[in-house]
């Protein structure tokens, strides 16, 4: 009786060990499968660092330290002439929010340029050599002569700085609005600290609140200089993106202002040909009219900085003009009447090391020959 009942218990035990035992086995099994998953996916990562990683690191090795041997002899310009242009060529138009490229009117222009004839080839030899025995300043010149059309261009169409020499273009818009009937010479500007800035003129140290006169406004930017009559006379014109577009509407693609004045680090721009068209066009009746013209040059004849190119100007010749002065550039605009009735316009743009002296000479000088090669006749 004892066999069977031992014969039932090793079956059920050899049952439930061979239950446990495909139990293992397949856990085992699966828990391999995991192994090998895991195994494939590290082999992935690892194939996959293998490819990217060099290729990273020697690019980052190769910026940090081979392009810096291999551009070791690379300087960056010190100006930012290249920035400014190609910033305009990007957007130089601002409207509701929105930056734009602005087109340039070259057909139709009320602006008319000079009628050139031909170079003054003995002027420009003098001029160059004088440049020649400074070489520290890069001047850009540009003379035209009224009666026969001949004309000085030494680096005319490059772009200088221009600092207060952009007000003469403000001067002129601002009289193009009166013209149209926009604005008033009687008209009241109140003076506010949103204008006031630093720089010359002394209108920044007068009392807010104080009633300003437009055509006020116009003799002390261009007498005095003064940067808060300026920055007000601005705001009546529209601002500085309204100003852009209408000088761009006159026909020009490189004058071009930036900021409100004083701009000390030279980012508003012009070339000396530019100016040159300017001044030639305030004779223009259909630029200006006759009471505007008449106001324009009493204004510019009275300006109190007589250092540049009217220090080689004799007193019997007379002279009406604007200039311009930051660290970095010096220049003067104007137009020179002979005591015979000949005229010619002289401008003169100056890049020069930070308030070098040798600029300032250098206008005086080219003015003196300029004048001197005038009253020989021997252009």
């Amino acid at each position: 009786m004892s066999c069977p009942a031992k014969n039932n218990i090793s079956r059920e035990y050899t049952y439930t060990d061979i239950k446990s035992y495909n139990k293992r086995k397949y856990t085992r099994k699966t828990f391999q499968k995991k192994r090998m998953v895991r195994f494939r996916f590290f082999i992935l990562i690892f194939l996959i660092l293998s490819f990217m990683l060099p290729k990273a690191l020697f690019g980052t090795y190769n910026f940090l330290f081979l392009n810096k041997i291999h551009n070791a002899n690379i300087s960056i310009p010190n100006d930012t002439s290249f920035l400014r242009s190609s910033e305009k060529f990007l957007a130089n138009d601002y409207f509701m929010n929105n930056n734009s490229i602005g087109e340039v009117n070259f057909s139709n222009t009320l602006i008319k340029s000079p009628a050139i004839t031909s170079k003054m080839p003995k002027l420009t030899a003098r001029l160059k050599y004088l440049a020649a025995q400074n070489p520290q300043i890069e001047p850009g010149i540009f003379i035209y002569d009224y009666s026969t059309g001949k004309y000085v261009d030494i680096n005319a169409d490059k772009e200088f700085s221009t600092a207060s020499m952009i007000k003469i273009p403000i001067l002129l818009q601002t009289f193009r609005r009166i013209d149209e009937g926009l604005v008033s010479l009687n008209d009241k500007m109140t003076l506010t600290s949103y204008y006031v800035t630093e720089g010359s003129g002394l209108l920044q140290y007068r009392p807010l609140g104080t009633q300003l006169s437009v055509i006020h406004l116009a003799q002390q930017m261009i007498q005095e200089s003064d940067n808060t009559a300026t920055n007000m006379l601005l705001s009546t014109i529209g601002g500085v993106n309204d100003f852009n577009r209408a000088v761009k509407y006159w026909g020009f693609n490189k004058t071009h202002m930036s900021n409100w004045l004083p701009d000390l680090d030279g980012t508003n721009v012009a070339t000396p040909r530019d100016f040159g068209k300017l001044l030639y066009n305030i004779d223009n009746p259909d630029f200006l009219s006759l009471q505007s013209r008449a106001k324009i040059i009493d204004i510019m004849s009275n300006v109190k900085n007589r250092f540049l190119i009217q220090a080689g100007l004799p007193d019997n010749v007379q002279f009406i003009h604007k200039t311009g002065d930051i660290g970095t550039m010096l220049g003067d605009a104007g137009i020179v009447i002979l005591p015979d009735g000949r005229k010619y316009i002289m401008v003169v743009m100056a890049k020069r090391p930070w308030n070098s002296y040798v600029a300032k000479q250098f206008i005086i000088d080219a003015s003196k020959i300029t004048y001197d090669s005038y009253v020989s006749y021997d252009l």
